[in-house]
């Protein structure tokens, strides 16, 4: 199956994964890199953002793709269109919904969020203090970001993903009558889970995230997008709510990133 990239452009590995619908969401394509299941150019690549350029091939499973190049006019020749035609074509920006405002909107949170995790593991480290996460929505996404920095050990604790409510009351100890009447998406149980994680872990940081990512699970008092943020810095409380817009991916991306802000924007 051929991929068609602009001619002299390149797709970053993650991207063309998910574009040519080989995986479904980018928390599989990050797990299936990370394990090794992905080839490029018949060696085991480990890196998300490899860049692929023309005549570069990718395997993952029973997918193989040859990254090519449309002309400076953006065609293909014919030549090429008949010998892929029996195969079927996947072309960027027009198979699979792909189209490349959205997919420069994803490189872009990505990159910031990387640069953002990077500010926060420098302060950390030069403040010398301690963190710890509490996550519902965002499931795991947090904690996996930050122990992608060489060193995270020195400063992170440890994490719960709280996805369902009894581990929300049983391991973080939220009180059952505050979900109860407010919900678990709510700005009090956010509050709970962060002071209760920086008890629980004995940390001088807790971020806490609980929100709806979609696709599936909101309504009109509580729609698609709505996450509460708390954290607890030194037994100081600093809360915000959010309405993100976008894929249940992206929404994830954003609380991350948003958590991320906020212990900066706070130390």
């Amino acid at each position: 199956m051929k991929f068609w990239i602009d001619k002299n452009g390149f797709i970053y590995l993650f991207q063309a994964l998910k574009a040519s619908g080989a995986i479904p969401e980018y928390r599989e394509v990050s797990l299936a890199i990370k394990h090794g299941q992905v080839m490029v150019n018949d060696e085991t690549c480990f890196k998300q953002r490899h860049v692929l350029k023309g005549g570069d091939t990718l395997r993952y499973k029973k997918l193989h793709l040859i990254i090519a190049e449309r002309d400076e006019l953006g065609r293909t020749d014919e030549e090429i269109l008949r010998e892929t035609k029996p195969e079927g074509n996947v072309r960027h920006g027009q198979t699979h919904s792909w189209e490349s405002k959205p997919l420069k909107k994803e490189i872009q949170i990505d990159k910031e969020l990387e640069q953002t995790a990077r500010q926060l593991h420098e302060k950390l480290l030069s403040n010398k203090q301690t963190i710890s996460f509490a996550e519902s929505c965002t499931g795991g996404l947090v904690q996996e970001i930050v122990t992608n920095q060489s060193g995270a050990s020195t400063y992170f604790k440890g994490g719960i993903v709280s996805y369902s409510d009894s581990v929300k009351i049983n391991v973080l100890k939220v009180n059952p009558q505050t979900i109860k009447k407010n919900g678990a998406v709510s700005r009090e149980v956010a509050a709970e889970m962060a002071n209760s994680g920086s008890k629980i872990f004995s940390t001088d940081i807790c971020g806490a995230i609980t929100g709806i990512a979609g696709p599936t699970g909101g309504t009109e008092a509580k729609p698609i997008g709505l996450v509460y943020i708390a954290v607890s810095i030194n037994s100081n409380l600093f809360q915000q709510q959010f309405n993100f817009q976008g894929d249940r991916e992206i929404i994830r991306k954003k609380s991350a990133l948003s958590l991320f802000k906020m212990i900066l924007d706070n130390l």
